[in-house]
């Protein structure tokens, strides 16, 4: 009896493993089953009661309490709240409807039958999925690594190499439990030019790689700053057999030779894939965009990724890399809603930040969610931090200033917690001209 339990456990995940590569190296799917499967773990969430909301609401400060402050604590208390409520819940796990029941525990206020249903799901992700998960990374892997070995023996063409990588990222994105649907394809990304998208995770490549179609000829010129570890091999894997540009992040001499060499390819070539939020965040909100590949004569094709958390968050925030792809294949699935927008370009009246405030706005808009006029850098550095502070402290001055020169208006010294978009012009500079975009973080 306990052997032929364990031969149906094994025959089963042998069985949706080679399904699955067959399936991938044919360029074929497994059709409505991943959306049949989503709408019942729906179904079995739904189940469950919603987490309560704590109220974390604070209130405002009063202009009496506001005018004893000085310059400096006014502006030092904008900030912190900027990074509190602008950027701060884009750094953190992604926020859902429903409870997700990707916990290793029950909660303590579940029932009896809650609890037994949470085990099932718990078996299930760790005897079935994670299994089937682990081989296709592997495979990924030694599918690659033998792909790049015929490279030491004879020349791909180029079809060759992408059929290589579309088949390669479909494995990898197997092995993340990957449900993608990708819209638009006429608005695919084309030579020349650069493809654009907001940015969770450094898989978001091969997410974007995986929805090309079989029998092209290209794909994307893939960039990103170095990394060591398992980061590290992939991009030593996918330099074999697809074009690249690595950047390292801590010399500053690279970066000024990596963006000429993007454009100069992004110009003839392309389409070149970069993340201009420059970090990865949980897609709760569009992180500013750094302007510098928004140029003149550069077709832009945007791409908008919407993900739904409830069955798992794409969302890299673990410290190492290895964390993160335990977490991944532990999900029920990563669901991402994958828009190819119509190409732009830069217009006659635009700058090259309004160029890329309009993109953004533009992917926020086709994904459903809101866009931040700060970025990413702001969160990460403390130097970006002082920058705003001493804006902000600018700008207080001038408006008090502009309130004592007033006679006959009355009120408080204190101002919007907004930037006027003079103000946030100057801070967007300094960080866009201190850091070239990375695809990967």
């Amino acid at each position: 009896m306990l052997l032929s339990i364990f031969y149906f456990y094994g025959s089963c995940i042998t069985l949706t493993y080679f399904s699955t590569v067959v399936l991938i190296f044919f360029g074929l799917s497994w059709g409505v089953l991943p959306q049949w499967y989503l709408h019942v773990v729906a179904m079995i969430q739904g189940y469950f009661p919603r987490e309560k909301l704590e109220n974390t609401y604070e209130n405002e400060e009063s202009e009496e309490q506001r005018s004893e402050k000085s310059a400096d604590q006014i502006a030092e208390e904008r900030v912190k709240r900027i990074i509190d409520t602008d950027l701060g819940p884009c750094f953190q796990t992604a926020p859902t409807i429903r409870p997700t029941l990707l916990g290793m525990m029950p909660e303590k206020n579940w029932n009896s039958t809650e609890k037994a249903i949470f085990f099932a799901g718990l078996i299930f992700r760790i005897f079935f999925l994670m299994p089937v998960r682990v081989c296709l990374l592997l495979t990924s892997f030694v599918f690659v690594a033998l792909a790049g070995l015929q490279t030491a023996f004879r020349t791909l063409s180029d079809r060759e190499k992408t059929w290589v990588a579309i088949v390669y990222c479909r494995l990898f994105c197997g092995s993340m439990g990957l449900v993608a649907n990708y819209r638009n394809p006429q608005f695919r990304p084309k030579k020349p030019g650069v493809a654009v998208s907001n940015h969770l995770t450094p898989n978001d490549i091969q997410i974007l790689w995986a929805g090309t179609p079989h029998g092209s000829s290209y794909g994307y010129v893939v960039t990103g700053q170095k990394h060591k570890g398992i980061i590290g091999i992939i991009e030593h894997l996918v330099e074999k057999l697809c074009p690249s540009l690595w950047l390292e992040r801590k010399c500053s001499n690279e970066r000024q030779g990596f963006l000429a060499e993007v454009m100069k390819i992004a110009k003839r070539e392309g389409p070149v894939l970069l993340f201009p939020e420059g970090y990865c965040s949980n897609n709760s909100k569009v992180l500013q965009f750094r302007k510098a590949i928004f140029e003149e004569n550069v077709n832009i094709y945007p791409v908008a990724i919407k993900q739904s958390p409830e069955f798992g968050d794409g969302f890299w925030y673990e410290d190492e890399f290895f964390q993160y792809l335990v977490r991944i294949m532990l999900n029920w699935a990563v669901v991402y809603d994958i828009q190819y927008l119509p190409m732009e370009v830069r217009k006659e009246h635009e700058n090259n930040s309004l160029f890329a405030a309009r993109i953004q706005q533009v992917i926020a808009n086709a994904a459903g969610i809101p866009s931040c006029e700060y970025g990413g850098s702001l969160w990460y550095k403390q130097e970006e931090r002082n920058k705003l502070k001493e804006t902000l402290k600018t700008q207080h001055d001038i408006s008090g200033s502009r309130n004592n020169s007033d006679s006959g208006i009355s009120g408080g010294g204190g101002s919007s917690d907004n930037l006027s978009i003079d103000d946030f012009e100057s801070v967007s500079e300094n960080q866009c001209e201190e850091n070239v975009i990375p695809a990967m973080n």
